[in-house]
């Protein structure tokens, strides 16, 4: 079981997108805001995912240069900032654990 399935959030962001575009939907909003509650909840947890993942693959990129050439302040870097994604995806999933 995946701790994370992009598809299935993407496809219930759509899904809460769509109601938001029926008839009548903004007439009652106590369901409206709970409905753009978690259409802003899904969307951010999105969004960090794919920062996240975007930030990895970076660092892997930056890793394969230094395959080809050593660079000491390129390392130093890489290790910083692998330091940081470590910390974000930890607390990434805490949150998602949480949220569940």
């Amino acid at each position: 079981m995946s701790l994370f399935d992009l598809d299935k959030i993407s496809k219930r962001i759509d899904e809460l997108e769509a109601k938001t575009m029926q008839e009548g939907f903004w007439n009652n909003s106590k369901t409206s805001g709970i409905v753009l509650q978690e259409m802003k909840s899904l969307k951010d947890k999105k969004s960090k995912f794919e920062k996240i993942n975007e930030e990895a693959k970076n660092l892997l990129e930056l890793n394969e240069l230094l395959l080809i050439e050593e660079d000491n302040e390129l390392i130093k870097e890489l290790l910083k900032n692998t330091k940081i994604l470590e910390a974000d995806l930890e607390k990434f999933e805490i949150e998602t654990l949480l949220s569940r």
